[in-house]
């Protein structure tokens, strides 16, 4: 294996042999290079993926301390005197005292509510004055006062979480007032104290997280997220389902579609809720590919490089020898006319000034011998073609005179017309190649008078020849002969029924004269010993179809020629081919039937 790769190598170009070399020289260095360029962006990663999960926790954990802050001060709230004298002395009060009190109430609200900017409102129910104090204007709509705080209470207590989501607005810290024991037991509470967060503060505090990622709190019944990716979102919890059962956080990258996500999850069991934030990882890497983008362009210039400075070594050395090597090939197809000289002082120059003269040297011996070559091929053509069978002249006249003896004038004058322009046709000496429309013509004048001898015994179909090959120039008597084979040999003692068939098909750059018959004149002996003397180039007696196929062969070497074979009506196929040279290529399948 090792000995077949060495010798492939060595059976390289010079071009080649340099260009590899250079490139397994380079390319363990662009290796190197985009492996360091690799490591140092999985460090940079890991390095933003950590800053990205600090943050995630330090704004989770100061959200969590804000809250705890904020019922702290709820906490202080219930204790206060105004709110302990309104629920429990109001009938003794007198409306001075009632007016002031809850003023001064009001005022502690819009402080605790000033004292965060995760506080949307806050509310407080009396149920002694069966009225809601809150900072807001909003309306409690169909409800009552004490329906609506009864509703929130009732909600709070399934919830059984430290934030209730109640009528599209998140309350906070219900769960450490006294009221959530009231309502445990069934009592009757005096009070209830409702802070609702804004779910815009918090929204705009999840949109301020870096890298464009989405951020979402989760709770079993709500979530709050920041907007973005939201399409990700449901997959991306199914998928981290396993993960958020086992463990409180966790960074991981998660897959969806054909984007990779990195996922950053906390939980904090104080708020029993949950934060989630991940962005894109091309995020995190998306700065890097600037340096990605640099080595590649290294890598380019270096190839470049190295393919410039082997093509001059192809200036010096590679293309003088292939500039020779491709005359050595025009010499080989046969092309012997010498190129302008190559005006070079050096070895090449040599080398080229030997070689025209050695092409130049040979190109006047093979014209010699090329001349009497065809002079030798031009007469024995003359003398192939005085070869066709004369037999046909008596057996014509024999049908003449059958058909005068028994009156049939109308068919003799036919028979006599198609004899006449039948030997005018083969006696024109003077003509070498004729339109392969008159060659046609010339068949079909024959195929007239055999079918007057033949009389009923022989149906014959023809093609008609396609209109774009009429002018076809072709050898003179090469198509009639075939055809009189067919007649002589195959069909001559059919007695009825007998068949011929004329076909023309056009097959790439070659027309095929397909002769066909149903007689049994060749049994398959024959019919070998036919095909081994069309194959051999021999010198025999050339009569009949070997005639016409060394014509074919003299006239256009291995493209012309005949076949034979076993024909599907029973006897024998013969098909002529005759080059096209292209320009009848335009000759659709149309032009046949």
């Amino acid at each position: 294996m090792i000995k077949r790769r060495i010798v492939k190598i060595s059976n390289m170009s010079i071009f080649y042999k340099i260009l590899v070399t250079f490139l397994c020289i380079m390319t363990p260095l662009f290796a190197l290079g985009l492996l360091v360029n690799e490591l140092g962006k999985s460090e940079v990663k890991r390095q933003i993926s950590n800053s990205i999960s600090m943050n995630t926790h330090y704004y989770f954990k100061s959200l969590e301390e804000e809250l705890e802050r904020i019922i702290l001060a709820q906490q202080q709230f219930i204790n206060d005197e105004d709110l302990i004298q309104l629920s429990f002395e109001t009938p003794v009060l007198t409306e001075y005292q009632r007016t002031r009190a809850i003023n001064q109430l009001v005022k502690r609200l819009h402080v605790l509510k000033d004292s965060s900017g995760y506080i949307q409102d806050v509310s407080l129910y009396i149920k002694a004055i069966d009225s809601t104090l809150m900072t807001s204007n909003r309306s409690t709509g169909d409800l009552s006062p004490a329906q609506e705080a009864e509703e929130i209470v009732e909600a709070t207590r399934l919830s059984g979480s430290p934030m209730t989501w109640w009528k599209d607005r998140l309350y906070l810290n219900l769960h450490l007032s006294p009221l959530r024991a009231l309502a445990a037991t069934g009592q009757q509470a005096h009070f209830v104290q409702n802070i609702e967060l804004s779910t815009d503060a918090l929204r705009k505090a999840l949109a301020a997280f870096p890298q464009e990622g989405a951020a979402i709190l989760v709770n079993e019944h709500w979530q709050i997220h920041n907007d973005r990716y939201t399409a990700q979102l449901q997959p991306m919890l199914e998928q981290l389902a396993p993960y958020i059962a086992q463990e409180d956080h966790f960074t991981r990258p998660v897959k969806i579609g054909s984007d990779t996500y990195l996922a950053v999850y906390e939980k904090s069991y104080f708020l029993d809720t949950a934060l989630l934030f991940y962005f894109p990882e091309n995020i995190i890497v998306g700065q890097l590919k600037n340096y990605g983008l640099w080595s590649w362009l290294l890598i380019g210039c270096s190839l470049v490089i190295v393919i410039l400075f082997s093509y001059g070594i192809y200036l010096l050395i590679h293309r003088p020898m292939q500039l020779l090597v491709k005359r050595f090939r025009s010499v080989e197809e046969g092309n012997l006319q010498i190129a302008a000289p190559l005006h070079r002082g050096d070895e090449f120059g040599y080398l080229f000034n030997r070689f025209d003269r050695t092409v130049q040297r040979l190109s006047q011996l093979i014209d010699e011998l090329y001349v009497q070559k065809i002079r030798l091929q031009q007469s024995e053509l003359k003398q192939l073609q005085m070869q066709i069978a004369p037999h046909f002249l008596y057996n014509s006249f024999f049908t003449l005179q059958h058909l005068i003896r028994n009156d049939e004038n109308e068919a003799a004058q036919r028979v006599a017309r198609n004899l006449g322009d039948y030997f005018r046709y083969i006696t024109r000496n003077g003509l070498e190649e004729v339109s392969l429309g008159e060659e046609f013509k010339h068949v079909c004048a024959y195929v007239e008078i055999q079918k007057m001898r033949f009389a009923n015994r022989i149906a014959v179909e023809a093609d008609e020849l396609p209109f774009s090959l009429q002018t076809l120039p072709v050898p003179r008597l090469i198509l009639q002969p075939v055809v009189e084979n067919a007649f002589e040999h195959g069909l001559d003692h059919v007695v009825a029924e007998g068949k011929l068939s004329l076909r023309f098909e056009l097959r790439k750059d070659q027309l095929a004269f397909i002769v066909e018959d149903n007689g049994t004149g060749m049994d398959q002996i024959e019919l070998a010993g036919l095909v081994r003397k069309l194959t051999l180039d021999e010198e025999m007696e050339t009569t009949g179809l070997i005639n016409i196929h060394r014509r074919l062969k003299l006239r256009y070497g291995e493209r012309g020629g005949i076949e034979v074979s076993r024909s599907a009506l029973g006897g024998l196929r013969v098909e002529l081919f005759i080059p096209i040279e292209g320009e009848n290529d335009d000759v659709s399948s149309a032009d046949h039937r």
